[in-house]
């Protein structure tokens, strides 16, 4: 979100943008992910707005199709309001990005392991040790600690970094044939090692077959099993739901689980961005305000606004 925000910043001001991204999906925790036929958010479950260019987004979004409001229901079946109103991409959280992708030149599976700055401007080296440059400027749209990696023969960008603090987030994808939940879409904090369960598939644009869960385990749980193999950390969360939710023994069609290891914000750099312009590089992403897809989205448009300024 945070990249791609401030991508789109650049190229409306009409500068050529490139963007490469280590996996091989865009996204980052607004990706979303395919198990069997069934795809699921298995980073952010929703958006919110608090600020009036985010704002403005949504509504682009749900005017365009891409987004739809969420009010997920409680346990008699009914919806339950929010104290903030809920948005999701549709058909995925993923969709959310579309417009912000545009025109802009991707690369994906491309991690960048180095960067120097040259007489000429910012050359890129991945892990093939292939490069690609030199550029004008360079943006940083990763997890802070990935961030002092790239960043640190630069102290005043990587001093304030150093504050950061980010813990991991087990993701687990439940896809069961037959409907088996509670007539309630979404419990959060449910035990000290189940931080959110949701019935992906409630959302609007899915498909209702069957139940599609979601769920993600408490950052505490996450850090203490952060090596652990991931089928068995699937099969104790699934045993750890069904157990506070009283499932009767069920053995899911598919499971799968995936570590978000920069998943959460715990303490943020305090500031909506980096930006060095005598090295005309700098650093953005949620961390930099907070842990909303709103930080992000902010943080990487205020950024990029910065870098066509520094070089105009």
């Amino acid at each position: 979100m945070a990249g791609l925000s401030a991508a789109r910043v650049l190229r409306r001001a009409g500068c050529y943008v490139e963007v490469f991204e280590q996996d091989r999906i865009i996204g980052g925790r607004m990706a979303t992910m395919r198990l069997g036929t069934a795809h699921f958010d298995t980073g952010a479950q929703y958006v919110t707005v608090r600020s009036t260019s985010f704002q403005k987004y949504v509504d682009e979004l749900v005017g365009s199709g891409y987004a739809a409001p969420w009010v997920p229901r409680g346990l008699n079946g009914e919806a339950t309001p929010t104290m903030q109103q809920w948005f999701v991409g549709t058909p995925g959280m993923s969709s959310i990005l579309r417009p912000l992708a545009e025109s802009v030149r991707i690369h994906t599976s491309r991690r960048v392991h180095t960067m120097k700055r040259r007489d000429k401007g910012w050359m890129l080296w991945f892990e093939d040790e292939s490069s690609v440059g030199p550029f004008h400027a360079v943006i940083c749209a990763v997890p802070a600690r990935e961030a002092l990696l790239l960043l640190g023969r630069i102290d005043k960008l990587a001093e304030p970094i150093t504050r950061v603090r980010m813990s991991p987030c087990w993701a687990v994808m439940v896809r069961l044939d037959t409907k088996l939940l509670p007539e309630k879409d979404v419990y959060s904090d449910m035990s000290e090692v189940v931080r959110w369960v949701s019935r992906n598939n409630a959302k609007p644009g899915r498909t209702s077959k069957g139940d599609q869960v979601l769920i993600h385990a408490s950052p505490g749980w996450s850090r203490e099993t952060e090596d652990a193999d991931p089928e068995a950390v699937a099969e104790d969360l699934w045993a750890e739901v069904s157990h506070a939710l009283g499932l009767p023994p069920t053995r899911p069609a598919q499971m799968s689980a995936h570590l978000w290891r920069h998943g959460l914000v715990d303490t943020s750099l305090g500031e909506t961005f980096l930006f060095s312009s005598e090295d005309m590089v700098g650093v953005t992403g949620d961390w930099c305000l907070g842990r909303m897809a709103e930080h992000a989205f902010d943080s990487g448009a205020r950024l990029g606004r910065a870098v066509m300024d520094a070089l105009d």
